[in-house]
């Protein structure tokens, strides 16, 4: 169970918004506690809020969002995204891309592939604090030796690390064509800045002004296919071209979830509109 804290965090949807929510019954809490009042959700509520932030920000009303979710079928959504794109055609420009996400979203529903986990948004990324391990592995599935000896080292130096859900990134490097392995770096957030020490560093991971993130629930296997629905997302947003590093924040996983179903996995690739 999460607090509503923890829950707007690992979903960017504000505290303020998850209260509205729940007063106008759209999405309602699994618990509320009797003696404090703290609203308490699931990990399983983030496809249910998911459908409504996408059916937001395509500019639905209330009312609207209410009835899509009491029907939500493939023939509704398609009925009422070509409705919404009827409506854009009339808009000025900055209203374009909105009408382009309808007919992507139109055109997923058409293939059969629509899955609200790898759905991605644009968002601006801060700048943080961290305390890294940057060495190349042999392959992704050995990432885990990384966080081991990040772990150790910070446990034998009395390193304060924050203790948030998402404290944790992963950095997976640009590989030169030469190159084998894969060139990865485990990054915790903390509290203050120390002196490095060998191969683990003080420094700053930078922020980005559009980073496309995808929630992806379950196993890790299911990375593989958030990639690729990442990949299929730049061929339909031409408009858009990744630069930089990968990077991969774990808010739940097998030190605080039994089940692999309950894993949540964040992915943000940073983006840049083209010139011209």
């Amino acid at each position: 169970m999460l607090k509503i804290g923890e829950f707007s965090r690992l979903t960017r949807v504000s505290v303020r918004m998850l209260h509205y929510y729940d007063d106008i019954g759209l999405l309602k809490p699994v618990q509320t506690d009797k003696f404090t009042g703290y609203r308490l959700y699931s990990v399983s509520q983030v496809a249910a809020l998911q459908k409504i932030v996408m059916l937001r920000d395509l500019n639905f009303q209330i009312a609207e969002i209410r009835k899509a979710l009491g029907y939500w079928s493939d023939e509704t959504l398609r009925e009422e995204l070509n409705r919404k794109i009827q409506e854009k055609q009339n808009h000025i420009i900055k209203e374009q891309q909105q009408i382009q996400n309808l007919r992507s979203a139109i055109e997923s529903i058409n293939k059969k592939q629509l899955d609200l986990h790898y759905r991605i948004i644009i968002h601006e990324v801060p700048s943080r604090h961290v305390i890294s391990y940057r060495k190349r592995i042999p392959d992704y599935s050995c990432e885990k030796e990384l966080w081991n000896e990040l772990y150790c080292f910070i446990k034998e130096n009395h390193i304060e690390i924050s203790r948030q859900n998402d404290n944790n990134i992963t950095i997976f490097h640009e590989n030169k064509e030469s190159d084998s392995g894969v060139d990865a770096e485990v990054c915790l957030l903390v509290k203050e800045e120390r002196t490095s020490s060998g191969p683990f560093r003080y420094r700053i991971v930078d922020g980005a002004e559009t980073m496309a993130c995808m929630m992806v629930r379950g196993s890790y296997v299911n990375l593989d296919k958030a990639y690729q629905a990442f990949l299929g997302w730049l061929e339909e947003n031409p408009q858009y071209q990744w630069y930089g590093a990968s990077r991969q924040i774990c808010h739940r996983d097998p030190e605080n979830e039994e089940k692999e179903e309950d894993y949540l996995t964040e992915i943000q690739i940073p983006v840049k509109l083209r010139n011209g």
